[in-house]
């Protein structure tokens, strides 16, 4: 089997009160336009993972994070393309800052909630996949 370029993409499960944040893609987007996303995007050549995230996170909500913990991997089998999902908390509550041409809404959803989303495909397979359900109930 011949050898491909692979994209690793690294995306923030952000849960506070129960809910998780999820990201409206803006209409400019080249992909899945208008759906519905996590924080987080492609791990650049000598960033770690966690670096990655961080930045990412930041440049997308203005929103500082902790990691917490790896969820897990999540890969399509016909895409060039890994993804590793990430359980983080706000560090203090913080109004999100969008950067338009990325995402033009927030909402903060619990996983029922979710799935009434045109989610992003991979983020509709990994709620499926029972991933995200670690969330600690409503406070």
């Amino acid at each position: 089997m011949a050898e491909v370029q692979f994209w690793v993409g690294v995306h923030g499960v952000i849960a506070n009160r129960g809910r998780i944040l999820i990201l409206k893609r803006a209409s400019a987007m080249t992909y899945k336009p208008g759906c519905w996303d996590l924080p987080g995007g492609h791990l650049a050549l000598g960033e770690s993972f966690n670096n990655s995230l961080l930045r990412e996170v930041k440049e997308e909500t203005g929103l500082d994070v902790a990691i917490e913990r790896l969820l897990g991997l999540h890969k399509v089998d016909a895409d060039p393309y890994l993804q590793a999902f990430y359980a983080c908390r706000l560090k203090l509550y913080q109004p999100i800052k969008l950067r338009p041409k990325e995402h033009t809404a927030s909402r903060w959803v619990t996983l029922a909630e979710a799935a009434q989303f045109d989610l992003i495909p991979y983020l509709g397979a990994v709620i499926k996949r029972g991933m995200l359900n670690y969330l600690p109930a409503p406070q």
